[in-house]
């Protein structure tokens, strides 16, 4: 039995069942119903309308004066055309500002994407780990009952007897732990996905997915850092602070805007003037020297912080390489060389037991020694995988 579970770390594709999930499904769910995917579309369509808004032309402006004594009335609406020098510089900003939000909408799908990811391995785990201790509890159990057999015929010790009965015990609390531990995976899968229900989908699927896929780890090798997310979003406040600042400059520059209208009364036989004219900006108390100053401060911040994120995202993507290669070949030597080991070790030791050729003490040690590699197998399994989350959420990918 302990030889299957071991099997089914590296090959096993579990049923599907009504309560169970497979890695692609969890991935869909959640994007359909995580609410920090459908506030990123949110914020993506809140920067839509404060691009249009930061670009948009100024309505123009009506007034109305009446004079009783004359008496005279004059209506004259005028239309600033202070926006068109700066109408690109806007349209830029505009286009900087949707930019950062589609990078920030991006990664907040990779840390769900990625959070599904860690979840789902880390409830596929537990579900080993719980494998694992019911399997080293059967076998602990049938040999409790060779050593009674064995012990009532006087072939062995009481000690050996109850050496047997106390590992027996000690798997049946590690399988009670295991349980545990996989009943919480399951509900941090949960919460990931979304899911309504107290029942916790169990997950369907292999430990080692993608293990030996050596090509698709070394494409993402060659990733540009500028295609990074994180930078995208640096970058595009960068520009946009630098868009700013352009209008700022041009925003000092006075633009006359056009004054028309009518005037009419005063002479008495009704006649209707028509009034033409240009309404020219007086820079008297503020020359529009602060506004660029600001804009220049914001630009040059934003240049550097871009630069710093840069340098962050290639440290950064340079360690999740690091560590998805380091955990792939860690796994691989587990599941290839120390499980068939140690599985080995375990049958040979059982063997020689069951056949009166060694005391309880070499089979006890193989059990633990079993135990022991099968839980550094799975921890460094799910250390490959959580890299290869931490690296799907530092590209940006899509689930």
């Amino acid at each position: 039995m302990l030889t299957f579970f071991l099997h089914g770390i590296t090959a096993l594709s579990i049923t599907q069942a009504p309560d169970t999930i497979t890695l692609r499904q969890a991935l869909a769910r959640a994007q359909e119903r995580r609410p920090l995917i459908l506030a990123g579309a949110a914020a993506v369509d809140r920067a839509r309308g404060a691009a249009r808004l930061g670009s948009a032309v100024p309505n123009p402006s009506a007034q109305l004066e009446s004079d009783n004594l004359a008496p005279t009335s004059k209506l004259t609406v005028t239309q600033s055309f202070a926006w068109l020098p700066r109408r690109r510089a806007d349209l830029a900003a505009g286009r900087a500002i949707v930019e950062r939000a589609r990078a920030d909408s991006t990664l907040s799908i990779a840390a769900v994407g990625r959070d599904v990811r860690r979840t789902f391995f880390g409830a596929l785990a537990a579900d080993r780990q719980l494998a694992l201790a019911a399997e080293q509890t059967a076998l602990a159990d049938s040999l409790v009952r060779l050593a009674t057999r064995r012990a009532a015929a006087g072939d062995i010790s009481g000690l050996e007897r109850d050496q047997v009965a106390l590992e027996a015990s000690r798997s049946r609390l590690t399988a009670a732990q295991a349980r545990e531990g996989a009943a919480l995976a399951r509900r941090e899968l949960a919460r990931a996905i979304a899911w309504e229900t107290l029942l916790s989908p169990r997950p369907a699927g292999r430990l080692d997915e993608s293990l030996d896929d050596s090509a698709a780890i070394a494409a993402d090798e060659g990733s540009p850092v500028d295609s990074l997310p994180a930078v995208i979003g640096a970058v595009a406040d960068s520009a946009g602070a630098a868009a700013r600042l352009r209008a700022a400059r041009v925003a000092r520059i006075p633009i006359p805007g056009l004054v028309t209208g009518r005037e009419w009364g005063g002479s008495g036989d009704g006649a209707r003037n028509l009034i033409l004219g240009v309404a020219l900006p007086l820079p008297l108390w503020s020359q529009g020297g602060e506004a660029v100053q600001q804009a220049r401060g914001a630009a040059a911040e934003q240049a550097a912080l871009a630069g710093e994120t840069r340098l962050s995202a290639r440290a950064r993507l340079g360690a999740v390489l690091v560590r998805l290669q380091e955990s792939r070949g860690r796994a691989r030597f587990a599941r290839d060389t120390l499980l068939p080991e140690a599985r080995r070790v375990r049958g040979g030791a059982v063997r020689l037991y069951e056949e009166g050729q060694t005391s309880v003490v070499p089979v006890l040690d193989a059990l633990r020694s079993e135990r022991d590699v099968t839980r550094a197998a799975v921890v460094e399994l799910l250390a490959f995988q959580e890299a290869r989350a931490d690296l799907d959420a530092v590209l940006g990918r899509q689930p």
